[in-house]
């Protein structure tokens, strides 16, 4: 069996948005709390209508480029990324508009939507994982070192939460390639075996 077998293959990668190597970027200076919404990662639609737009403001402290993606709290996707991501087939986000208000020149942003991606799918193959489960679960916010993705287990879907770690984003290898070949929107793609989450 060779390594790259033993470690899952790389048919599904992590997705992260880490900002231009060694330069800063412009981030959210806070997040608003949401009317009927309490989490934004458990992968399920909301039972309520969402007030839109969703308000928030570039953080004055900070300077730099915008990423395509931001993570936290409310996932925030660029319209030229989901327009990519529909492309590739991924068709379980559910979007908001989103408004994005920099304090400074009184500008607001429409440039991107607040996303809440539906499915969480427990895909670890924790025997061959480096983790630690502080509460015990076996899901939700398991500490990975390094991951191991069971593919059969995710049956083929194009993006989904980690239910293990519900703040990773799982990404199929032919969605990952389609936003490559878009020149890749700043995005990171990691293998499992190298993602801390």
């Amino acid at each position: 069996m060779s390594e790259q077998t033993r470690l899952g293959g790389d048919e599904y990668w992590m997705l992260e948005c880490y900002g231009p190597p060694e330069e800063d970027f412009t981030g959210i200076a806070s997040y608003p709390s949401v009317e009927g919404v309490d989490l934004w990662v458990s992968g399920s639609r909301f039972d309520r209508t969402v007030p839109e737009p969703i308000r928030l403001e570039w953080d004055p402290e900070a300077e730099g480029p915008l990423k395509a993606l931001y993570k936290p709290v409310i996932p925030l996707f660029r319209r030229d990324l989901l327009d990519a991501l529909h492309a590739a087939g991924v068709d379980n986000l559910d979007c908001y508009r989103a408004e994005i208000l920099d304090t400074k020149t009184g500008r607001i942003n429409h440039d991107y939507m607040a996303v809440n991606i539906i499915g969480v799918i427990a895909v670890a193959d924790l025997e061959q994982s480096v983790y630690e489960d502080p509460w015990g679960q076996v899901l939700i916010d398991m500490d990975f070192d390094s991951l191991v993705i069971d593919p059969k287990k995710a049956g083929g879907r194009k993006l989904f939460r980690l239910a293990e770690c519900v703040s990773g984003i799982v990404i199929h290898r032919s969605v990952k390639e389609y936003l490559e070949s878009k020149g890749g929107f700043g995005l990171s793609f990691v293998h499992p075996s190298e993602w801390i989450g």
